[in-house]
């Protein structure tokens, strides 16, 4: 018999039957496996079950199926696969499972640069607080000298009224 071991918080250590030949999975009440959570689609994926083989197959879910990190449509399933339903996560676990070639790692390009590394052209800045506004710089220098005025002004008056003695 084949189980899905909840690893997300929301299913943490709760454990789902897959003891059928067809079991749906979603938000909807209509599903053998309901899963409460916003990112679960009303009817989101269907598990089959035929002799030694488990496939999982998307339902035109909003927020997609995966399979060990990899976007799916239909794929088959074999111990220890991490299923992705929404956000939820889940380990797919069966002793009579047939074991299939693994999925092909995700594809992944890397551009390499010659030279030292830049920030692109369409970038303003590199820092995440965005370009300093330089254009109100000289309000600034005009407000401390204000208040180093101040602050020089007072510090007179409480010099000038200890030497008369008020204080």
């Amino acid at each position: 018999m084949a189980v899905l071991i909840g690893m997300s918080a929301e299913v943490k250590g709760k454990t789902f039957n897959v003891d059928r030949d067809k079991v749906t999975i979603g938000r909807n009440s209509t599903n053998l496996i309901v899963i409460e959570h916003p990112t679960v689609s009303g009817r989101h994926c269907l598990i089959t079950h035929e002799g030694k083989r488990y496939t999982v197959t998307d339902l035109g879910s909003t927020n997609g199926t995966r399979v060990n990190s990899r976007e799916i449509k239909e794929c088959d399933l074999k111990p220890k696969d991490l299923l992705q339903i929404g956000s939820t996560e889940f380990l797919f676990d069966a002793e009579d499972a047939e074991v299939s070639e693994p999925l092909p790692p995700a594809q992944t390009q890397v551009e390499i640069a010659v030279g030292p590394a830049s920030s692109p052209a369409s970038f303003g800045n590199m820092s995440p607080f965005g370009v300093r506004r330089r254009n109100n710089l000289l309000l600034w220098y005009v407000l401390i000298g204000v208040i180093g005025v101040l602050a020089l002004v007072a510090a007179g008056i409480v010099i000038y009224l200890l030497f008369k003695g008020l204080i």
